[in-house]
């Protein structure tokens, strides 16, 4: 065997390199820039990626990703939550008029998200979603709103702020704290959105773009995007009004809607799509998965379960519209 140290070094000029070391470093090069490319390539921070552990089961028509389990519920569910179970307390100290209105807390944790998030994504656009309302967004519109001011409004006297103020800490007490989290959300909608975002043009996603304007054509729909990301087109946004909760999709909206739905299925764009983006999630930045290492996840399940129960158990019923 060869005793590298014992290597004669005559053919290397003074300062210079010897051929050997030449290769050496053109080949560290390129394995660097193959490094960095494939970074580029797949979003993932050349900062020691963190892999995600303990995955769940792929549900394309939940649309289930590996960063689900590290969200909590809204905050609107978990403040309601909180005060439905502070006004038991509160009507055995004798407030019976201390009555929680009923609340759309869903429309209220969409607005939170879409106040964070700044869109409300359509990601798991299916029939089902199309068929029932077309390009519509759920709304963001509580519609128990009114009553829910009227109620915040109703005079305090000093007792009666002394004595919420004593069921809701002992509401607290029995309640999970989401608290905790809140200081993960910012990195969670970072995440997600750089997942989404990329996976929409990811290769085998694009790949599945001309099979997807051809099915369009063949529905006789009319002028569609180049691509299902571009749908609803911004003219077919204006002409529906699909940000305008307060307004009914046309059966000329349910139509387009519908054969893009299935447009998406029969050209395999939609399961490209959640494959690339489930893949995206699989691993996160360094730091950000220091972040979500400290969290519990069956613990933040367990609350997540518990407020959802509270607010099954509590929510009085809607009222007629």
């Amino acid at each position: 065997m060869t005793d590298e140290k014992n290597v004669p070094t005559r053919d290397v000029p003074p300062g210079g390199v010897s051929p050997r070391q030449r290769r050496a470093k053109r080949v560290t090069l390129a394995a660097v820039v193959a490094v960095v490319a494939g970074v580029v390539a797949y979003g993932i921070p050349a900062n020691a990626a963190y892999a995600l552990p303990d995955l769940p089961e792929k549900d394309v028509d939940a649309w289930t990703m590996p960063l689900d389990r590290y969200v909590p519920v809204g905050e609107t569910s978990s403040s309601y939550a909180l005060l439905l179970v502070a006004q038991q307390c509160m009507v055995a100290a004798g407030h019976d008029d201390f009555v929680v209105p009923w609340r759309d807390v869903a429309a209220g944790d969409r607005a939170g998200e879409l106040s964070m998030n700044g869109s409300l994504r359509l990601r798991a656009f299916d029939l089902a979603t199309a068929e029932t309302r077309g390009y519509h967004a759920l709304s963001v519109i509580d519609a128990g709103a009114a009553a829910w001011s009227e109620f915040s409004s109703q005079p305090w006297t000093d007792e009666r702020s002394a004595r919420f103020d004593t069921c809701v800490q002992r509401a607290r007490g029995t309640m999970p704290s989401l608290d905790d989290y809140s200081n993960r959300t910012q990195s969670l909608v970072r995440l997600n959105n750089a997942a989404f975002e990329g996976a929409r043009d990811d290769p085998t996603v694009t790949a599945t773009w001309d099979d997807w304007r051809g099915c369009m054509q063949d529905a006789r729909v009319g002028d569609v995007a180049s691509d299902p990301s571009g749908m609803p087109t911004l003219e077919m946004a204006d002409r529906f009004e699909t940000l305008d909760s307060s307004t009914s999709p046309t059966d000329d909206e349910i139509e387009i809607a519908t054969a893009d739905a299935r447009c998406r299925e029969s050209s395999g764009y939609r399961d490209a799509l959640y494959e690339a983006e489930w893949q995206r999630q699989l691993t996160v930045p360094h730091d950000d998965g220091e972040l979500l290492s400290g969290i519990d996840t069956a613990a933040l399940a367990a609350d997540n379960a518990e407020i959802r129960g509270v607010l099954a158990e509590l929510t009085p019923p809607r009222p007629p519209s």
